[in-house]
């Protein structure tokens, strides 16, 4: 039964439905989010993004669900992203439809012609809403996790002294003063690798977001992000981020450039991210990759990383639909 003609629609109001809102991505999120972190998502967003979020208000007044839709300049022309999460008590009422018809609407208006959405991979009822609204699966994200406590790096004696004695080095952003001339180069191979692994993007974030997203973030420590370098030249680069609310890690990225591939460079630099996640005291990393990095998800599993629940990248055209 629905019962879509009690619900009401209005803009979010951050105050008052950021707390709500954070308890419905726990629903299904991996790792807990708090109000605060979603406040901060809006403070850090380019002054330039297209954006809408609206609530589905119960007669009581009670969010029981929401959307979330817009782009950023640096998107690809024409597309736009859409997310809808109503209140698992509340679904198959009409709710996400009428939540998505109105983002629909919204990106419409602002000349979309391709959605993006993401939906949990173990969550086949929200794959099939989308399915039935015109989204196809476009890429396939994995997630795991490596364990810390049980995590053997005798397995991997000699292999980090091997890379170095090969002439590479390695050191850490906080080893160079974390200036923002460093930080830029690390910007720049960032840039370079997000477009060299399946499915990613030639558009890429400024650096001035990307300053805002990374090196501003409560999470990032500069003796967390890795360079390998041969001579002056910076061929590699592994990331995490601290988590102290859950004590985990998140492995960010990890790229080397193709002509130093093959010589345990990107092994040696995931070794030396678990040392510092280490020194840190955390429990877990995790990390995500895409379906078909073939090479990072071979070194993972070398690693001990244990499979997760990913996610399901989904996209719609919209051009040929008049």
């Amino acid at each position: 039964m629905s019962h879509t003609s009690a619900v009401k629609l209005r803009p979010v109001d951050p105050q008052t439905d950021f707390p709500h809102m954070a308890e419905l991505y726990n629903t299904f999120e991996p790792e807990p989010l708090t109000a605060e972190e979603l406040g901060r998502w809006v403070q850090q967003a380019s002054p330039a993004r297209i954006h809408q979020r609206v609530a589905a208000l119960d007669e009581q007044g009670q969010l029981v669900g929401f959307n979330n839709s817009g782009r950023d300049p640096w998107m690809p022309s024409g597309r736009f992203w859409i997310e809808v999460v109503v209140d698992p008590s509340w679904r198959k009422q009409g709710i996400g439809e009428l939540l998505y018809t109105h983002a629909l609407q919204f990106v419409q208006e602002q000349g979309a012609t391709t959605l993006e959405a993401e939906v949990r991979d173990h969550m086949p009822e929200s794959l099939h809403f989308a399915e039935q609204r015109g989204f196809k699966i476009d890429r396939h994200h994995f997630e795991s996790t490596l364990d810390l406590a049980t995590f053997d790096e005798a397995r991997f004696s000699g292999v980090v002294e091997a890379v170095e004695a090969s002439g590479i080095r390695f050191f850490t952003l906080a080893d160079l003063g974390d200036t923002l001339e460093v930080q830029r180069r690390l910007y720049e191979i960032n840039r370079r690798y997000a477009g060299d692994v399946p499915g990613g993007s030639e558009s890429f974030t400024p650096f001035e977001q990307f300053h805002k997203e990374v090196f501003e973030a409560p999470w990032y420590r500069a003796d967390c992000q890795l360079v390998a370098a041969d001579g002056d030249r910076w061929i590699g680069m592994s990331a995490i981020g601290y988590f102290p609310e859950t004590n985990h890690m998140h492995h960010m990225m990890t790229g080397v450039e193709p002509a130093y591939r093959g010589r345990k460079i990107a092994l040696a630099l995931k070794l030396l991210t678990i040392r510092r996640a280490r020194t840190y005291g955390a429990a877990y990393i995790r990390t995500n990759n895409d379906s078909q990095n073939a090479p990072i998800l071979a070194v993972n599993r070398k690693l001990g990383y244990r499979a997760q629940p990913g996610k399901y990248l989904l996209l719609r055209t919209l051009q040929d639909e008049g």
